[in-house]
């Protein structure tokens, strides 16, 4: 996701990523998110890892904080993301 080109087809709006596609998320993830009505990276992104975290606790879907950190992670910087480790060890958490 470091690519150049990557980014800018993102940007351009000729490349739509998968929830998948990012860092941290799998499958379970994306089946997860799809339960509060998220099935995109950019529905995803404009929720925010917090909300759509809250909403996920809701629903009775997430059970843990990882999942938190796996979705901000997935979200900053955004496309390429950072590891849920150092989110959940870093101050910003």
């Amino acid at each position: 996701m470091r690519n150049a080109k990557v980014r800018q087809r993102i940007a351009a709006g000729k490349l739509h990523l998968r929830i998948r596609d990012l860092r941290n998320l799998g499958m379970k993830s994306e089946r997860m998110l799809a339960e509060i009505g998220v099935r995109t990276a950019d529905e995803l992104r404009r929720r925010g890892a917090v909300r759509a975290y809250a909403e996920l606790k809701r629903a009775g879907a997430a059970s843990s904080l990882n999942v938190l950190w796996a979705l901000a992670g997935a979200l900053e910087p955004w496309p390429e993301g950072r590891h849920w480790r150092e989110i959940a060890r870093g101050d910003a958490r």
